[in-house]
C-alpha cells in the first residue's frame, strides 16, 4: 500500500506534464501551420526566378509576351440567388431564402507565352513559359 500511495503523486505529476506537452505540441504545429505557408510560397516564388540552364537566381528577363491563344467556351456555373419573403404582419417575421441553379455562361480562356532570357550574358539562355486565364464574358465584348 506504501507503494501505492508514494507512486499516485508522481502519476498526477506526469499526467500533468504529459497534459502540458501535447499542449505545447498542438500549439505549436497551428504556430508552424500558419509560418510554414509563406516559406513555401516565398520558395516557389524564388525558384521561378531561376535560369533553367546556369541555375542562378534572380536571373531572368522578359523578353517577349504575345497571346499565344484566346477562345470562348461555355462553362456551368453554380449561382446561389437571395431574397427576402416580407410579411404583411406586424408581429410576424420576414423569411429569408436562397435559389441554388446552375447555369451556362460564356467564358474566355487566355493563353499567353512569355520568352525569357538569362541576364547572364555568359550563358543567355532563352525559355519559354505559358500562363493561362479565364474569365467570364464573351469575346465581342
Amino acid at each position: 500500500m506504501k507503494l501505492f500511495t508514494d507512486f499516485v503523486p508522481h502519476l498526477l505529476f506526469y499526467g500533468f506534464l504529459l497534459l502540458a506537452a501535447l499542449f505545447v505540441l498542438v500549439l505549436l504545429l497551428w504556430v508552424l501551420g500558419l509560418t510554414f505557408s509563406p516559406f513555401v510560397w516565398l520558395t516557389t516564388k524564388l525558384l521561378k526566378t531561376r535560369c533553367p540552364e546556369c541555375k542562378g537566381f534572380f536571373k531572368r528577363k522578359l523578353v517577349d509576351s504575345e497571346t499565344s491563344d484566346k477562345r470562348e467556351v461555355l462553362r456551368t456555373v453554380n449561382r446561389v440567388d437571395h431574397g427576402v419573403l416580407y410579411s404583411n404582419n406586424l408581429l410576424a417575421l420576414n423569411h429569408g431564402f436562397e435559389i441554388n441553379r446552375q447555369e451556362q455562361v460564356a467564358f474566355v480562356e487566355e493563353t499567353f507565352t512569355h520568352t525569357w532570357q538569362c541576364k547572364d550574358p555568359a550563358c543567355g539562355h532563352k525559355w519559354q513559359t505559358q500562363e493561362f486565364h479565364g474569365y467570364e464574358g464573351s469575346l465581342d465584348s
